[in-house]
């Protein structure tokens, strides 16, 4: 019943027709290849706070976290999670549910992973799964609750506890527990570069994800407001995406370009369609004046920032920190400890003025080298009285 359920809603939102739309207005624009700290009005308020936003997270980040113990972590032990990735494919995903493995063993529990693999079905096998094999939680990331329909209320009334990851940053509500991992405000940060570059006059084309509702929020209720907030003098423009479509971003992209030759801004959602948007400023005469700006990326990204001419900037979170955060979680849902609903995760900007700083390499981006060193693993681990 629930399969079905899902199967329909990701119909919905898979068949949603690329669209472009204007939601601001005005626009010129700005050839700084990193954050110009005097181009427009530096007077003006909204400006110096995207400014100050993209000023804090240039430098290497340190993670800190009021934690409250986990008194009985001892009640981990034998526990069994089903990790189910959006995913298992990106690398990213993989990293993710490593960590998580490694960081949760001397507790004692296993976490096993399950291929979403961006499908429904595959989805709903992952939530039979947890139920048939008697999971204790099951660890949706990257996936919405809602889009499992049924499957929700089956996983509670299993006695599977529900962990949503790398959402929201949000209270427990309805038998589900968040652990965000600053996804919403990496966003944000991205929204705000661009601001800072322009100076606060850019005229952006921002492509969104339809796949989810959740990929829709995040642009309208966490990026738009941002410009909205910090760039009224900014001209914004949507244009709309599914998994199922990505071959024809670079097309919508270069059309866009066509028809509005102001646009000096693209800012993607997700860097992983990034790979899709480059082809459309290659194919346009004013492709290598246009700024593409992305975040939640992997290492492609940031070869993009060092190695030009296309990406501009880059927002990352290391998958470290990220197993980190969510294990934690976990381990408190199965433990009866106190839960957290919101952690500052430590994520960095990366663009000219600090890419030639670090080492672009994978194993700087696992270990968390290039975002000022893991100082995370000892702060949770400590919490669990396991330090």
């Amino acid at each position: 019943m629930y399969s079905r359920s899902l199967r329909l809603r990701w119909s919905l939102l898979a068949v949603a027709v690329p669209m472009t739309v204007t939601i601001a207005a005005t626009g010129c624009s700005s050839s700084s290849s990193s954050v110009d700290r005097t181009a427009g009005s530096g007077s003006d308020s909204a400006v110096a706070a995207a400014r100050k936003a993209v000023d804090s997270r240039l430098g290497a980040q340190t993670f800190k976290a009021d934690l409250s113990p986990i008194d009985q972590i001892a009640k981990a032990k034998g526990k069994k999670v089903l990790y189910t990735a959006i995913s298992l494919k990106i690398p990213y995903f993989q990293a993710v549910l490593k960590t998580m493995q490694t960081a949760t063993a001397d507790a004692g529990t296993t976490v096993d992973g399950c291929d979403g693999n961006l499908t429904p079905a595959n989805i709903a096998a992952c939530v039979t799964q947890a139920i048939s094999q008697h999971y204790d939680a099951i660890v949706l990331d990257n996936i919405p609750v809602d889009l499992i329909g049924q499957g929700a209320n089956a996983l509670k009334g299993a006695g599977v506890q529900i962990i949503s990851a790398e959402g929201e940053g949000l209270p427990a509500a309805n038998g589900v527990t968040y652990a965000g991992t600053g996804g919403p405000e990496m966003l944000q940060t991205a929204a705000n570069w661009v601001i800072a570059d322009s100076g606060g006059k850019a005229n952006v084309l921002l492509v969104q994800q339809n796949d989810t509702p959740l990929q829709a929020k995040y642009v309208q209720e966490y990026m738009k407001p941002t410009f909205d907030k910090n760039c009224p003098a900014c001209k914004v423009q949507i244009t709309s995406i599914t998994a199922a479509q990505l071959n024809n971003l670079g097309t919508q992209v270069s059309t866009a370009l066509l028809k509005d030759p102001k646009i000096n801004y693209v800012l993607s959602e997700f860097d992983a369609n990034v790979q899709y948007i480059v082809p459309g400023l290659q194919n346009s005469p004013r492709g290598k004046s246009v700024k593409l700006v992305g975040a939640i990326g992997d290492l492609a990204a940031l070869q993009r920032v060092a190695n030009g001419p296309y990406q501009r900037a880059e927002i990352q979170v290391s998958p470290s920190y990220a197993g980190w955060a969510v294990a934690d979680q976990t381990l408190r849902v199965l433990t009866g400890a106190k839960t957290w609903d919101r952690l500052d995760a430590p994520f960095r900007i990366f663009d000219t003025s600090n890419i030639r700083d670090v080492r672009v390499a994978q194993e700087a981006i696992d270990s968390g080298v290039i975002f000022g060193g893991d100082t995370w693993s000892s702060a949770f681990r400590a919490s669990w009285r396991l330090s």
